[in-house]
């Protein structure tokens, strides 16, 4: 049987991933407005990323972001999965999903901790590490990359370009061919704008994770449009060649029917 956690995973629209920045986007009280702005421009995931706030501050952050999104949305606010990166006591407490490092909790002990329905990403950066995250078993999303130089996380390794993102899926493309049950999901991140977004996704990752482009846009509900819109022409002409992810384990799986453009309740 599936796990509740990847069942969950395989039913999000990930094309646009926003990890937030408190610094770029004016403060952590400003979060909030930028997680609403980013879903309405089609954001269908969202990382709260703040290395320097207190896990109380990060909980209080988790919370406000529920109450915004689920008094501007309603019942659609809970298609948008709410992530925390790093703090497992903060995921724990507030049941809310986890994102790792290589260097963090590993995602068995979180698993351990937070039980089979809460989602849990890892980041990898190598072959190896998506091939060791597929044998393990316990991620529901990997994050690949720095795909590009970025400016958000300055202990980040050396850029991947398309040709690393592309060695590093191939572990996972493997798998897809050879095994019967649902793999975890994957985006790209690192120093993607616009411009990058289309060939990332012609290489058959299944979304972006973005930060500055989104956080510190003057809107970022017109940035996190175009960011989609860009994604999912890339994506397209991936799949119309033959490149994309089609055909491998699927759970039903809503790429392509995100919530976000323009909210419309």
């Amino acid at each position: 049987m599936t796990r509740p956690s990847l069942r969950a995973a395989h039913e999000c629209d990930l094309r646009l991933y926003h990890v937030t920045d408190s610094a770029l986007s004016g403060g952590i009280g400003a979060v909030p407005a930028v997680v609403l702005a980013a879903v309405r421009g089609g954001a269908g995931m969202i990382q709260l990323r703040d290395k320097d706030a207190t896990d109380a501050d990060l909980v209080e952050l988790v919370e406000e972001c529920r109450r915004v999104l689920g008094a501007q949305l309603g019942a659609r606010a809970a298609q948008i999965p709410l992530v925390v990166d790093d703090r497992l006591a903060v995921a724990e407490q507030t049941r809310c999903h986890l994102h790792v490092g290589q260097d963090d909790a590993t995602p068995a002990y979180a698993r351990e901790v937070l039980g089979p329905d809460l989602m849990i990403g890892l980041s990898t950066g190598t072959p190896a590490q998506v091939r060791e995250a597929l044998a393990a078993g316990e991620a529901d999303l990997l994050g690949i990359g720095p795909i590009h130089s970025t400016a958000t996380k300055t202990d980040a390794a050396a850029p991947l370009g398309i040709d690393g993102l592309t060695a590093c899926l191939a572990p996972w493309h493997e798998a897809a061919r050879t095994v019967g049950s649902p793999l975890p999901r994957t985006v790209a991140i690192g120093g993607i704008d616009e411009t990058a977004a289309a060939p990332i996704a012609a290489t058959g990752v299944e979304g972006i994770c973005v930060v500055s482009q989104i956080a510190a846009a003057a809107d970022p509900q017109a940035a996190s449009a175009r960011l989609l819109a860009a994604f999912t022409r890339g994506a397209g002409q991936a799949s119309n060649s033959g490149r994309g992810p089609a055909g491998r384990p699927r759970i039903g799986h809503r790429i392509g029917h995100g919530i976000g453009q323009e909210d419309q309740a």
